[in-house]
């Protein structure tokens, strides 16, 4: 009888580690786009999609699709000017002051130019100490053309664009970590001024939701730069933030 029973446990446990297995999903309207599989804290890119949910996304606005033992979390967008934007403003600030000596920008060229703190969001789901992804500019115009060129002639005028994203948190009443950063992105690009494709040349990290599972958070980002869209997944945790895995989607 025993032998019997450890057979079973034996041929059950695959089931038990398929069935464990999480898949993610967007949900554009037209199909559901597969973006990573997930087996215990093994992420990887898949062309597995999960099944549909009872809402529909759409091209412009995808919502999270997943199959497995993980739940969804919406994401909100703090109102500018209330209370949480006011608590979470002088973090980011601090954190892009922090980012732009780092990079090493001359002072004497920020001088009087303002920090625009274009988004701030966070998970629909109440949180006491909640994390925040924000995304942060400054652009730097640039007064006169430099003379560069071999040849004599000068480059057209432009403006120098700093981007910062990343995500913060607040600390806890009387608590040493009154703020935190837990991790971020910064790039610098030069834009020729009268552009318009600059603009749409920018790279855009915007989040779709959030994958709960257990006390894991899992941000998924949608990616966009010119013509290019991808997908990336950001484990952020109070011990920092890893991307887990990124979603070519004409990969699938």
């Amino acid at each position: 009888m025993l032998r019997i029973l450890i057979l079973v446990a034996l041929w059950a446990a695959p089931i038990a580690a398929q069935r464990s297995a999480i898949l993610v999903g967007v949900d554009e309207g037209a199909r559901v786009r597969p973006l990573a599989r997930a087996e215990g804290r093994t992420w990887s890119p898949t062309c597995d999609a999960p099944s549909r949910g009872p809402v529909r996304g759409t091209p412009q606005r995808p919502i999270l699709a997943i199959s497995g033992a993980a739940t969804v979390e919406a994401v909100r967008y703090v109102p500018r000017g209330g209370v949480a934007w006011r608590e979470v403003e002088p973090i980011v600030r601090r954190v892009f002051n922090l980012q732009e000596r780092i990079e090493k920008v001359a002072p004497a060229i920020l001088v009087d130019i303002p920090t625009d703190i274009d988004s701030i969001a966070t998970s629909m789901e109440p949180a006491t100490r909640p994390i925040y992804y924000f995304t942060a500019s400054k652009t730097i115009p640039n007064s006169r053309a430099a003379d560069l060129n071999v040849e004599g002639g000068n480059d057209p005028r432009g403006d120098l664009r700093i981007d910062v994203v990343g995500w913060v948190r607040t600390g806890a009443a009387g608590a040493a970590d009154k703020t935190y950063s837990l991790g971020t992105n910064t790039s610098l690009n030069w834009e020729q001024s009268g552009d318009r494709r600059a603009v749409a040349r920018r790279t855009q990290l915007t989040p779709v939701g959030i994958v709960r599972i257990g006390d894991t958070g899992v941000w998924v980002m949608q990616g966009r730069a010119g013509d290019s869209l991808w997908y990336s997944l950001y484990d952020v945790s109070i011990r920092g933030v890893q991307m887990v895995a990124r979603s070519d989607p004409k990969e699938c």
